[in-house]
């Protein structure tokens, strides 16, 4: 598949990005996340294009196919080198350096970090100091990638701008559920489960489903630690190794659709558009802080620790 067709499978991100573009919304700094294969560093591209392309992105020019090619001056790529598995600190140092010199190009700066969850805690480190303070006045935009996003420090996650990229099957799934009379809602958070058309039919039935979709629901409208407290002692049943990993995918979908509410076709969980508004009347920075809470606590999953554990550290965290 080539670059405009990968573009095109996530054409409603394109299309958001060049809507912000228009209305002068552009970040200064982005975090693309999700699986390998969905369009991240393509559309790490196509963004680039629109600071230039004089045709609000057009991807066919002159000036589009220079950055699409990698070929744009102003336009620099780090990634893992073919010898390492990760980005290095000195990678990182070569970028700010590079950055501190005058370009023979104007426009803004922009560099594409694509691994930013495989470097070090020192290297993005200082890649956060280099978003916090560039080093010359020349405007600078940084795009990072990202796989795992929990693997990315909080406070380089606080001050992105987080766009999802969202396996593609995962939708196609929901709409097959949605296809066959599944409720919309039901639809969603069963195609999160499993990729498996038949299990995710069959697991919307299950005692298990329903009992997390009616647990997930109601900590949705928690407000307070004495809701979170009373929430807990009330439900503790209900927090086991088998059901919390369902919680914690469908809240990860929760926090993701609040970050692209202002397109609400793009969103999954369609059916809690009105809960994902009420979230948002919390300060955006608190809830992606929550969000990098929520994904390290789902990360512990994989380590045997005691789902109970996990769920209380979550209500004392994050209320």
């Amino acid at each position: 598949m080539n670059t405009l067709s990968i573009i095109s499978s996530q054409k409603h991100i394109f299309e958001m990005l060049k809507r912000n573009k228009r209305k002068d919304r552009l970040s200064h700094a982005y975090l693309f996340y999700g699986e390998e294969g969905v369009g991240k560093k393509e559309m790490a591209y196509a963004l680039a294009s629109l600071f230039y392309c004089p045709n609000d992105g057009c991807l066919a020019c002159e000036t589009c196919n220079s950055i699409l090619e990698g070929k744009h001056l102003n336009v620099t790529y780090v990634g893992i080198l073919e010898t390492k598995k990760l980005i290095s600190k000195e990678q990182i140092t070569e970028l700010q350096e590079e950055f501190s010199k005058t370009s023979l190009v104007d426009g803004p700066r922009i560099y594409i970090v694509d691994g930013i969850d495989t470097a070090s805690q020192s290297a993005q480190n200082s890649l956060l100091k280099f978003i916090e303070d560039p080093a010359n006045t020349t405007p600078i935009i940084g795009i990072f990638i990202a796989r795992e996003l929990a693997n990315v420090v909080s406070t380089i996650v606080s001050r992105c701008s987080l766009i999802h990229f969202p396996s593609i099957e995962v939708k196609q799934l929901a709409e097959q559920l949605k296809a066959e009379g599944i409720d919309d809602l039901d639809a969603a958070l069963s195609s999160l489960l499993t990729n498996n058309f038949s299990m995710a039919k069959d697991g919307v039935l299950s005692p298990l489903f329903k009992d997390m979709k009616s647990f997930f629901l109601d900590f949705l409208n928690i407000r307070n630690k004495k809701q979170a407290v009373l929430f807990f002692v009330d439900r503790q049943a209900k927090i086991t190794n088998e059901s919390i990993p369902l919680f914690f995918k469908w809240l990860i979908a929760f926090y993701e659709d609040i970050f692209k509410v202002s397109d609400k076709e793009d969103l999954l969980l369609t059916g809690l558009y009105d809960k994902i508004l009420m979230y948002l009347k919390v300060d955006m920075g608190v809830l992606k802080k929550q969000f990098s809470l929520i994904l390290e606590l789902y990360s512990k999953l994989d380590y045997n620790i005691s789902a109970k554990n996990i769920f209380h550290e979550l209500i004392s965290k994050l209320f």
